[in-house]
């Protein structure tokens, strides 16, 4: 049986709004349309949603043209994340290690395309994981990129690791089991299934029994 163990990025492996936070601020004060800097509050609101979303956070500026400075600030923050990486949570190279020897593991994130690629790069976590998916590669929220990767490699059974509660719907629109890390970003209705640091990650899997079924 193919079994997998699907991460989140952002509130799951690492935390990176400090330093998204600063690169867009850079990107924008070339835009005099933007009349205001973003606070890192205002960013860790954003984290989980799509990348078309973020234009939220220039309010003042035409659509069309706010979609402009999306792209510029999120192709400067990839090059500027390969030098000023994200911290990796406590414990995560470990504990990936570990599921790595039992499990396939996998990456989806509503990110942009290239994101995915420069925390495995600058983090040294490219050897533990199979492939992953995003928004921007696909165009697709997680619940379809979750599914891309299962058919793409006939997995069997997979759950996803998340810390939101969009997390969680994702996992019910792609009808998977749901692994909650309350040491992220925001909260989620189902915590059945919690870890409260990566180290309990292995062993929550092994309670949830999904695998062995």
């Amino acid at each position: 049986m193919n079994k997998a163990v699907i991460f989140d990025v952002d509130g799951t492996l690492w935390d990176a709004v400090s330093v998204i936070t600063e690169s867009w601020n850079h990107t924008i004060s070339r835009f005099p349309e933007v009349k205001s800097t973003i606070t890192e509050e205002q960013m860790r609101g954003m984290m989980g949603k799509t990348m078309d979303e973020f234009t939220a956070l220039f309010p003042e500026v035409e659509s069309t043209r706010a979609k402009e400075i999306l792209a510029c600030c999120s192709e400067e923050e990839i090059s500027y994340l390969q030098t000023h990486p994200g911290k990796l949570y406590p414990g995560i190279t470990e504990m990936l290690a570990l599921l790595h020897k039992e499990y396939d593991l996998y990456v989806v994130s509503n990110c942009q395309e290239g994101y995915i690629e420069a925390l495995l790069q600058a983090c040294d976590l490219g050897k533990y994981f199979v492939d992953h998916e995003c928004f921007g590669h696909t165009g697709q929220g997680k619940a379809k990129n979750i599914r891309v990767l299962m058919q793409r490699y006939d997995i069997d059974k997979a759950i996803y690791i998340g810390d939101t509660q969009m997390d969680y719907e994702a996992t019910l629109e792609a009808n998977i089991p749901f692994l909650f890390v309350s040491y992220g970003m925001g909260m989620a209705e189902n915590r059945r299934f919690e870890a409260k640091n990566p180290s309990e990650i292995p062993d929550v899997i092994r309670k949830m029994r999904y695998f062995s079924l």
